[in-house]
Order: C-alpha cells, then structure tokens, then sequence
C-alpha cells in the first residue's frame, strides 16, 4: 500500500481559502449543510503586547489509527487499500456521531440535510487519475502539499501549536512552521 499525506507550511499560508473553495467545488459540497471538508483556522495567542497569530489549514489526516473508523458502530468507516484514505460509506453511516465526538482533529462533521457523517475525502477520485487532491491544486502559495506518506513523513514537525497531540493517532501530516508568526 502506498499511503499518502499533507505538508503544510505555515509561514506561507495566507488565508486565501482557496484550498476550501477548490473542495467544495470539487466535491460538490452543498453550503448551508454544516460540512467545510478542509477549512482554514486561525489562531490568536498570546497576550498583549506579545500577541501572534497562527493560520492552519486542516481536513482529515487519514490517520494510521484511525479512532473514528474504531468508535463506529456500524463499520461505516473503512480505509481503502491501495492509498490509505479513511472513508465514509453513505450506505452504512446511521449519522450517530461518534466519529466526530473522538476524532481529536474535527474532520468528521454532520450533514444538516443526508443526516449522516461527511469529511474529506484526499479527493481518491483525483488521485486514481494521477491528479493532485483539489485543495492542494488551487493553493497558490503552494502552503498546502500532498504526497507519499514516506516522502512527506520527512519533512516538517509532526506537530504544531493547535494541533491534537499526534502520538496515538499518528496522523499522516507535518508541519513546516513559521519561526516568525505575525505578531500584532
């Protein structure tokens, strides 16, 4: 199996949002159904006069330990063989939440309107094509990047600020972070 994974560099994020309008699009996400599959977050910390800000972009990390696929009653979440992305069987999902109540990075998210569980995707279908996921495609700083897991594995810090303590899920995620956050 060859799994794949996210880089993300922090320094050269700039809230642009593209990589959740390029998923939405792809993915033919209604709006209005509370689902956002990647979605930019941005961090406040700190305390006057030393204030700083932190922008991530995050979606599902495919974890090798997956807790949602273990919390759910119905097996409805599996992972696929060939790439190692976690998915969501619509058949399946009864919508009961679990997933989501233990997923400690809050990419499953509940659909207002099919009233079952929704989350990124690493657009599988792009990837049987050769292509690149949809979010990293239009990123136009190139801050969001997709991979090999072993070759992503590599780069970056396996953790940052804001971000669920990676030890007992081992998402397939790294960080590239920024020595110099915007201080305001």
């Amino acid at each position: 199996m060859q799994a794949y994974g996210w880089l993300i560099d922090e320094k050269l994020c700039i809230e642009c949002r593209a990589c959740e309008s390029a998923c939405k699009m792809w993915n033919q996400v209604e709006t209005g159904v509370g689902v956002r599959r990647r979605q930019v977050r941005v961090y406040t910390m700190g305390v006057f006069p030393q204030v700083r800000q932190q922008s991530l972009t995050g979606a599902c990390n495919h974890c090798e330990n997956a807790w949602c696929m273990k919390v759910c009653p119905v097996k409805a979440i599996w992972r696929r063989e060939e790439d190692g992305v976690v998915l969501i069987d619509q058949d399946k999902c009864v919508g009961c939440q679990q997933c989501a109540m233990f997923c400690p990075y809050g990419a499953p998210q509940f659909n207002l309107r099919t009233r079952k569980m929704d989350k990124c995707t690493m657009c599988f279908d792009r990837l049987e094509q050769g292509l690149d996921p949809a979010c990293v495609t239009l990123c136009p700083t190139g801050a969001l990047k997709y991979g090999p897991w072993d070759e992503i594995r590599g780069k970056g810090s396996e953790t940052t600020e804001n971000f669920a303590p990676p030890r007992q899920t081992r998402p397939k995620v790294r960080f590239v972070k920024d020595p110099f956050p915007v201080k305001g």
